[in-house]
């Protein structure tokens, strides 16, 4: 049998011009991008898997997404070929060697969001929700430390998009990060759920110019239903910054022992 190699693939991207990271028909999608490069230097169909698919007009400082390839002669093409190929828009900050058992998707511990916020038009800095309208700081404070820890964030979640095993997710940090005339929200979590932080986001707003109650995010949270939150923030002040993976993953030589789970009596595989 043949060695094959898992590649990570770091990637940034300007999401503006594009319809999201996952390939669709008859749009520029960042994956469908990182395909045809990949595709042209490996002279066959190859299509990075990536830790999440961004929605259109959403950013990232830091995606990760992996490949296997068939040598190391392909390992070096890649890493050398592949920076230089792509659009003004994409950056690929790093190719690497990895675990064969590292996934880009399910390897993953955690995931870091940011989204800017302006108070103060500016056509300079167009990856941000312009919000003209007076914030309590205080307010949008308190409301996001109140996402803190466990909760089912089904109030949350585009209603199309539920999961149908669990909807909680484990948030371990969530705040502001203010300046003079804009904001940056900060948030990490073991997982999101989709349209997850921007409706996060929306409904702070919402709180912040005084449409919401000052402690509504667990009644919210409680309520288990879109309908209870607020509006969806735009798409152009998300990014995705960073996603967090187990360090031995990134041992090349790293293949774990897979152990198998015998459920007790009487409950069924």
């Amino acid at each position: 049998m043949s060695e094959v190699f898992r590649l990570r693939i770091d990637v940034a991207y300007v999401g503006r011009e594009y319809h999201g990271w996952q390939i669709q028909p008859d749009t520029i999608t960042v994956q469908g991008e990182l395909r045809r490069c990949l595709t042209r230097l490996l002279g066959r169909d190859a299509i990075p898997v990536a830790a999440g698919r961004t929605d259109a007009g959403v950013h990232a400082r830091g995606q990760v997404a992996h490949l296997t390839v068939n040598s190391a002669e392909e390992v070096e093409r890649i890493a050398r070929a592949l920076p230089g190929m792509m659009p003004p828009d994409i950056g690929i900050q790093d190719v690497r060697r990895v675990s064969p058992a590292f996934n880009a998707r399910h390897s993953a511990t955690a995931r870091s969001y940011s989204y800017r916020i302006i108070q103060v038009r500016d056509i300079f800095r167009p990856n941000a929700w312009y919000i003209h309208r007076t914030l309590d700081r205080e307010v949008m404070d308190r409301g996001a430390a109140a996402f803190l820890g466990s909760h089912d964030f089904t109030s949350f979640c585009k209603a199309k998009s539920l999961k149908k095993d669990h909807n909680l997710c484990e948030v371990t940090l969530c705040a502001f990060d203010w300046l003079d005339d804009s904001a940056i929200f900060h948030v990490q979590a073991n997982r999101f759920l989709h349209h997850m932080v921007r409706n996060m986001v929306g409904t702070l707003a919402e709180m912040g110019w005084g449409e919401r109650e000052k402690d509504d995010i667990p009644r919210i949270l409680a309520a288990r239903s879109r309908s209870a939150s607020g509006q969806l923030a735009p798409a152009q002040g998300l990014v995705l910054e960073e996603v967090l993976y187990p360090e031995q993953l990134m041992d090349p030589e790293f293949t774990p022992v897979i152990t198998p789970v015998i459920p007790p009596e009487g409950d069924t595989p």
